[in-house]
Order: structure tokens, then sequence, then C-alpha cells
């Protein structure tokens, strides 16, 4: 992981200082330039540039962060299976079928579990988002987090649309663990936190034989 991290902080470095170095081309024509055109040119530059960054983070998280399964992969039905049988299991994590994705979260809505999220002052829930892609072996994953309020439990909580944010990027592959430590651990044991829910499982996935890539989209 942290090899990971400092590759992308070395492309993120050089995309940086070519957004700082574009600008200074304009120097060499700044005394032929009006002076409304340079700041438009720069202005243009500037957008530009922010325009870009969402397209060189997508590129990094997809070329760097890539995961290659151990062992042989088993066939798609069985991951799936293994994945929802989260389902199963006296825990806060919950797994839901959502067009051609599944979607891990916290079981907000349950007495139980609403009544310990609401006593963490939580502003939004995070969920990890999984695309499956039986011809290549991959699950893609893109972390979200939904706005919430807990007026009180269960009828009173509001939630809002996932929002896209950077994935959490901070993991110990000897700590991924996989989803049936879920059944070992006590209530009183969760913080609530994201590597809760993708540390689990990404480890079930990498164990299942499967590559994994980490995504905004």
């Amino acid at each position: 992981m942290f090899t990971r991290l400092l590759r992308t902080l070395f492309w993120l470095l050089l995309w940086l200082m070519a957004v700082l170095l574009g600008p200074g081309g304009l120097l060499l024509f700044a005394d032929r330039l009006d002076a409304g055109l340079a700041a438009l040119l720069a202005c243009l530059w500037l957008t530009l540039a922010c325009l870009s960054l969402p397209v060189v983070l997508q590129v990094l998280l997809r070329r760097v962060w890539l995961f290659a399964g151990s062992g042989a992969p088993v066939d798609e039905e069985a991951l799936r299976g293994r994945l929802l049988g989260i389902n199963n299991l006296d825990a806060p994590v919950r797994v839901a079928e959502r067009r051609r994705r599944l979607v891990v979260g916290w079981r907000h809505d349950e007495v139980q579990w609403c009544e310990l999220l609401s006593r963490r002052d939580l502003r939004s829930l995070y969920e990890l988002h999984l695309h499956i892609d039986p011809r290549t072996r991959t699950v893609t994953l893109m972390d979200r987090r939904r706005p919430v309020q807990f007026l009180f439990c269960p009828e009173g909580v509001r939630t809002g649309r996932p929002r896209v944010v950077l994935p959490l990027l901070r993991l110990r592959p000897s700590r991924l663990g996989s989803v049936e430590q879920y059944a070992a651990t006590e209530s009183f044991q969760y913080d609530f936190l994201p590597r809760e829910i993708k540390g689990p499982v990404l480890g079930t996935i990498l164990q299942s034989g499967w590559n994994v890539r980490f995504s905004l989209i």
C-alpha cells in the first residue's frame, strides 16, 4: 500500500508541476499580449487544470491501485454468495443489490444498529459500491458518502443521495481480514469507520481469487 501511495503522490506532483509551469509560456509573449487577453488565457488554463484533476485521479486509481487476487478464482455466483452472506450475520453491515452493483453499507434503518450509529453523531454514512466484471475477474470498488440525520430511530432517519468521495487508501494488507470476521465481532467493538467495511470486503474478494481495482466512478 505504501509503495502505491508514493507512486500516486509522485504522479500528482508531476501534474502539479505541469499546471504551475504551463502559464510560464505566457511570460515569453507578455510584452505582445493585451493585459485582458493574458488574464483570460491564464483563467482558461486554470479552468482546464481544475477539470483535468478528476481525470488524473481516475487514471491513477485504476492503474496504480489494482490488486491481484490470490489463488484460483471462484465463479461469480460463489463470490456474490459470499458477499451477500453478510446479510445472514448479526452485524451492522449489509449488502444490497442495486441494478448491476452491490452496495455495502451500515444497517442504519434497523433499531439495534440505528441507536448505536446515532450515538456516534455521524453526519454521513459510508458506502462501498462494487461493480463485478466476470470477463476480467475484477471487482471495481467505489467509495461513497451518504448524508444522514438521526432524528429518532429508526423511522426518523433521513438520508440523502450518495456522493463521490476520495477512496480510502490507508489499508494494511496484513489486516484486511474477511467478511467472516463480522460473526465474531461484538456490537460494542464497532467504531463505524470506513475501514471496517472496506477492509473485510477487499480481503474477501482477493482471497476468492478475483482482482480488485479502486475507482472514483
